[in-house]
């Protein structure tokens, strides 16, 4: 799909600059989450990882800035591929725990950034546009999320300065959950046509 008219990589700044308006913008990362899957149900095809991904889109942004190292054989992407998938699935697994926990009262809400998870950095986010009374789990969420997506978005941008430029799409947690769902969907395909 071709998509150099249509700037998508915007999109992935525009993530990360909204929160500075509201921290709620950052729960748009919800249908950042879902929609690949919806297109490749609708599809039936990776479309998403094949021209709409804002994000990898703006890692080719980064070419400029590549280093151009080869790949160390100790980094295999098929394994690293598992450990960002199994990295993805504990921070669902801590976003929805975590806020289920906040909503029982039995934590309080972050109100800061994390990198990978647990690494708090040491600033808050401004906000130009405040809301009084933003439910804590909300709040809570928000800074989950954006935490989630700030991680990634860093990586996959040492690895494009490093490697190539989309060298995160080979372990990107969408993709391999993608090519799990079309391997799922052509299979079924194979047993109706029986």
């Amino acid at each position: 799909m071709n998509n150099k008219a249509i700037p998508i990589f915007l999109i992935t700044l525009a993530y990360f600059l909204l929160p500075f308006v509201n921290i709620l913008f950052a729960l748009t990362a919800i249908a950042c989450m879902a929609l690949p899957f919806i297109i490749l149900r609708i599809t039936r095809k990776k479309t998403w990882c094949r021209g709409l991904c804002p994000r990898a889109d703006f890692f080719t942004k980064l070419r400029p800035a590549n280093i151009g190292f080869r790949q160390p054989k100790w980094f295999n992407l098929k394994k690293i591929a598992i450990i960002m998938l199994y990295y993805f699935g504990i921070n669902i697994f801590f976003i929805t725990m975590s806020t289920i926990m906040v909503g029982l009262g039995r934590i309080n809400p972050i109100d800061r950034i994390r990198l990978l998870i647990m690494f708090q950095l040491p600033w808050e986010l401004p906000q130009l546009f405040t809301i009084a009374a933003i439910p804590a789990p909300l709040l809570h969420l928000s800074y989950r999320f954006y935490s989630l997506m700030l991680t990634s978005t860093l990586l996959g941008s040492i690895l494009a300065v490093l490697f190539k430029p989309k060298t995160w799409c080979a372990v990107c947690p969408i993709n391999s959950i993608s090519e799990g769902m079309l391997s799922s969907m052509k299979r079924k395909e194979i047993i109706t046509n029986e």
